[in-house]
């Protein structure tokens, strides 16, 4: 009999805050580089879902036609990597804003509109949280599978 575990959760409804709020991780059975691709392969998973979710939400706000909406920018890091990050955009400006600068048009909007704003900043920021979270997690893990350490030193010659 193998010591197998079960997989990872990958409910998308772990990033919505719906039902179970915790993941459960038999950190004890993790050993051997298969456990390490499956949790690989679960960091990349849950990466993708939130950088689906960021995209999906840049969409929502930028199609609600107000003055500000959000964007989903994709960075490329020196390490090779792929960020994604959300950022705020007003109407006519070509650079990210902070959202403090959102905030000074509330006084022209109707109160529904900058509670629907609030939130979707509420949410940028989680996803921001998560992505750099899983795509940190991502790249350790696989440094770990490729030079069985995730601390590489470089020697000076």
């Amino acid at each position: 009999m193998t010591n197998r575990f079960p997989p990872l959760d990958r409910r998308s409804k772990a990033f919505k805050g719906k039902g179970d709020s915790t993941v459960s991780l038999p950190v004890a059975q993790v050993a051997g580089r298969s456990a390490f691709r499956v949790l690989l392969r679960s960091y990349e998973s849950w990466l993708d879902d939130t950088v689906a979710q960021m995209q999906a939400l840049a969409h929502e706000s930028s199609e609600a036609g107000l003055d500000a909406s959000l964007r989903c920018a994709r960075i490329a890091l020196a390490s090779g990597a792929t960020r994604h990050r959300l950022d705020w955009f007003l109407r006519g400006e070509p650079h990210a804003v902070p959202y403090a600068r959102v905030q000074s048009g509330f006084g022209r909007m109707p109160a529904p509109l900058r509670a629907y704003l609030q939130q979707c900043d509420a949410r940028s920021r989680d996803l921001n949280a998560l992505e750099s979270v899983f795509r940190y997690a991502a790249s350790q893990i696989a440094t770990y599978l490729r030079h069985g350490t995730v601390k590489i030193r470089h020697r000076e010659d």
